[in-house]
């Protein structure tokens, strides 16, 4: 018999009166890696946060290592060796990587701070996880993946017995989830046990010993991953049966009229010689692994790359060339072109305002008289945008913070909606999103650009590129290779390119 080291019993939590968690059971062995799915909302961030003392039960009994415990503070369960790596990054950005690894307890001597201890330690721990960032850089300056790896990094360092990962991957590259999955199955080795929690069914499949499925607070299901197929487990995740394989019907040719042209395109060092066109009603994906260009080549078109990236090249929307020199973010907004970037949490919206607020704000100028907002136009701006992105629930007032993470993307999409963006760009829309909503905005995505916006996808979701591209470009080094039609290939074909044939068939 499988040693268990973590097991919860009988665990019930409410908000606002609002019961999440039904008399969840849950137990994870000793050498094992377990994966706990469901969709947005089903419990799973809250039963483990519950664990780790963040939110205090009504009831429940937890047992780690043999021994019961309660723990009052996030703090006091990694004294105890228990860790979790949050979807949402709690890292201080003024403070460098060594200090966030270790914050609270710096080595020291004497009442002094061992600085040089302290980045010797978050080397280790980096290079252990295959990391490159310096343990001196300021999270300011990391780009999203590293800070990823910080994150890690800190919850590794706390030497854990069970090990709490949550969208663990969402932020990096091909490479980097490769060796994360040798990392975690040595712990698993090891003895450690581990609980990972992904929206990425090809990863749970992948890397999970076992599966629990839960469904609106309530356990469904366990089974061993190698005798569960990816249909039956998304049936129980929705309650619903859904196709696990991507249908793509030839998309029908229409004489559109081009609305964006980017000729000869080229920023130093991130990509060069791009080629592409977007016709109105038409879907463009760019495919290609974190670290391919995808998102530079997105910041490029609006504007927002830094000016010691200075861009060469020709821009053409909607039959007018624009000075890329000049072009800026504002001007890329009023000219027609939204951009939703791959973190929502800081770019894309106001997390402590209402969805009215996030709404209208790029959209002041549909609202307002003589710089005064008419509240009965702005009203109604909100209830149309949230009608036709189909948020849950559908009040203006409530905080985008309290929403689940596919409906605040639902609310960034709608935003650059009521700005009336003839030219959408999308970088990893469907980030931490759960399966069920995944669908629903790609519907609104669809939707969108059937009423007459261009869209360009900048995805390393190679499904999601299939499901919803009319055109998939394939990018990598900086450069697009090939031009592919969704019905004429595979997501194992896509692969294969972002990958290079070589390291496909290695």
């Amino acid at each position: 018999m499988p040693e268990v080291a973590l097991q919860m019993t009988g665990v019930n939590k409410s908000f606002g009166g609002v019961r999440v968690l039904k008399d969840v059971d849950f137990e994870v062995n000793k050498g094992e890696i377990h994966g706990l799915v469901g969709e947005n909302g089903a419990g799973k961030s809250v039963l483990m946060k519950t664990l780790m003392g963040v939110h205090h039960p009504e009831s429940g009994r937890y047992i780690v290592g043999g021994n019961e415990v309660r723990f009052a503070s996030p703090a006091e369960a990694q004294r105890q060796h228990v860790s979790m790596v949050y979807q949402e990054f709690g890292l201080v950005h003024f403070l460098s990587v060594a200090e966030n690894i270790f914050m609270g307890r710096l080595p020291s001597r004497r009442g002094m701070i061992r600085r040089g201890k302290a980045y010797e330690e978050s080397k280790k721990l980096l290079e252990m996880l295959g990391s490159d960032v310096s343990p001196r850089a300021l999270i300011a300056e990391l780009k999203v993946a590293d800070q990823q790896e910080v994150e890690i990094a800190r919850a590794f360092s706390y030497d854990p017995v069970v090990f709490i990962m949550d969208e663990p991957t969402s932020a990096l590259s091909f490479d980097e989830i490769r060796h994360l999955f040798e990392l975690i199955r040595s712990l698993r080795d090891k003895g450690m046990a581990i609980v990972y929690i992904s929206h990425k069914l090809d990863e749970v499949f992948e890397v999970t010993d076992r599966v629990t499925v839960i469904r609106d607070g309530v356990i469904v299901s366990t089974d061993n991953t190698s005798e569960i197929d990816i249909g039956t487990l998304m049936e129980r995740m929705t309650g619903k049966k859904i196709s696990a394989g991507v249908v793509r019907e030839e998309a029908v040719k229409k004489a559109e009229k081009n609305i964006l042209e980017i000729q000869n395109f080229e920023a130093k060092g991130m990509f060069s010689d791009i080629n592409l066109t977007i016709a109105k009603k038409e879907i463009v994906g760019v495919a290609g692994l974190l670290g391919a260009g995808k998102t530079e080549l997105g910041k490029a078109i609006f504007g927002a790359l830094p000016k010691t990236s200075p861009v060469t090249g020709k821009l053409i929307f909607n039959g007018k060339e624009v000075d890329i020199k000049s072009l800026s973010p504002g001007k890329a907004k009023k000219m027609g072109i939204g951009f939703v970037t791959e973190d929502r949490h800081t770019e894309g919206m106001i997390a402590d305002q209402s969805v009215a607020f996030n709404v209208t704000l790029p959209a002041l100028n549909r609202v307002t008289r003589r710089f005064v907002v008419i509240g009965r136009m702005a009203l109604d701006l909100v209830r149309g945008i949230i009608k036709a992105v189909v948020l849950r629930p559908p009040e203006p007032g409530r905080l985008v913070r309290l929403l689940s993470g596919g409906n605040q993307q639902k609310v960034v999409l709608g935003k650059w909606l009521a700005a009336q963006a003839q030219l959408l760009m999308l970088d990893e829309p469907t980030r931490g999103v759960d399966v069920g909503a995944r669908e629903e905005i790609y519907d609104v995505i669809t939707e969108l650009a059937r009423g007459g916006i261009g869209v360009l996808l900048l995805s390393s979701d190679l499904r999601e590129i299939m499901r919803i591209s009319d055109r998939i470009l394939i990018m990598r080094h900086g450069q697009i290779i090939t031009e592919l039609l969704p019905h004429q290939t595979s997501e194992e074909k896509l692969l294969e390119l972002v990958l290079g044939v070589e390291a496909a068939n290695k």
